[in-house]
């Protein structure tokens, strides 16, 4: 099970059964800023959502996500990604007025572009694998034939995303509120899945 499922799951029953709503009904904004881990390189996320709550507990967000500069361990930084999503909210009302903790799950569509990927080959065209760091913390020695080669060209995937997570919101001033968040996405691509798991912050603010 992801970090983000299981933080999800220990929130959910941490609180489920907790006293009754301080939360409000009605609209929100929110906007948000994180750090995407996953397929060996740390991506900058950031987006915003929209949304409305029918009740204390249960309403739903439009999200959009940016990835203004995606890449992987062995493609070039020209990639990007962008999703549009539709997660369901639920939040635990807790004693204090000024914390409220969430879970939200759902999915929508992404769009993934790669960069070009590339590996040193040696002269036989053999991959020749790279050390993180180097060995002992000394940079790796790549042998003197070495060549950087393209091994596929970048591309686009369009296709399903699934999203679950979850947070907590810090009232700081009337309806405005700040607050961890964690989530983890699946994109389906044509091109192999990918995996992130987004670790940041968001500002939200109840109408």
């Amino acid at each position: 099970m992801s970090l983000a499922c299981r933080f999800s799951l220990i929130l959910a029953i941490a609180l489920g059964c907790a006293v009754p709503a301080h939360a409000q009904e009605g609209a929100r904004i929110s906007g948000f800023f994180a750090g995407a881990l996953g397929e060996g390189d740390t991506n900058i996320a950031a987006g915003g959502a929209v949304g409305y709550r029918f009740t204390p507990r249960f309403g739903f967000d439009f999200e959009a996500l940016a990835l203004p500069d995606f890449e992987t361990d062995n493609t070039s930084g020209n990639g990007r990604g962008v999703a549009f999503l539709t997660n369901f909210v639920t939040e635990f009302p807790s004693p204090a007025r000024w914390l409220t903790p969430y879970v939200e799950g759902g999915g929508g569509v992404a769009e993934i572009r790669r960069g070009s990927a590339f590996e040193y080959q040696d002269r036989d065209g053999r991959p020749i694998a790279l050390q993180r760091g180097g060995r002992g913390g000394r940079p790796q020695v790549l042998p003197d034939d070495a060549r950087l080669t393209r091994i596929a060209e970048g591309r686009s995937d369009t296709s399903l995303a699934l999203t679950v997570g979850g947070g907590v919101d810090f009232s700081v001033w009337r309806g405005l509120a700040v607050g961890p968040n964690i989530s983890y996405m699946k994109f389906f691509g044509g091109a192999g899945d990918i995996d992130l798991t987004r670790i940041g912050a968001r500002m939200s603010y109840r109408f």
